[in-house]
């Protein structure tokens, strides 16, 4: 296992390619973060084709809850159904913290952000989302091939140990 730069072991440095080995192309990072807005407005416009428009015929998509979507046409219909009823006039606000080019074609990129629910200004912290993306830059340009959403936790020190208390209490 090699030691990158920042100090992080990485088992899958071969596929990594070091700074030398690559050449960042700013525009290739530009359309990173403008793939990403693109896939705000579409949420935003209640458009699951228009969203599912921006990711890969054969992209995974994992929800904060876990559920797993396999597909551009899956992600695009249940997509809709959730715009149409549970997730009708809710707005997605975000940005991408960070992008690694694992290769000019390929990127992996973590981005922040929230809900925001009719009626609302502002998303509730309780809906605060982490995503993972993984983009290709194929025919049709730069599409997500992977997204996993997963809900950021805060836990508070009592609420860790009532956590602790509780556990061992229904482990018995």
């Amino acid at each position: 296992m090699q030691q990158g730069n920042d100090g992080v072991n990485r088992s899958m440095a071969s596929l990594v390619l070091d700074a030398s080995e690559r050449e960042d192309n700013p525009a290739d990072a530009t359309a990173i973060q403008q793939l990403y807005r693109q896939l705000l407005a579409a949420w935003g416009r209640g458009d699951g084709a228009g969203y599912a428009a921006l990711f890969t015929d054969d992209a995974d998509y994992v929800a904060f809850d876990g559920s797993h979507t396999v597909g551009r046409a899956a992600i695009g219909a249940a997509h809709q159904a959730l715009f149409d009823t549970w997730l009708r006039g809710t707005r997605l606000v975000g940005m991408v913290n960070d992008a690694r080019f694992l290769s000019p074609s390929v990127v992996v990129a973590h981005a922040t952000g929230g809900m925001i629910m009719p009626g609302r200004n502002a998303p509730s912290p309780a809906r605060a989302s982490i995503q993972t993306l993984v983009a290709v830059n194929g025919p049709s340009g730069w599409r997500f091939a992977t997204f996993h959403n997963t809900r950021i936790q805060r836990h508070s020190r009592l609420g860790m140990i009532l956590f602790g208390i509780v556990t061992k209490v229904f482990r018995r």
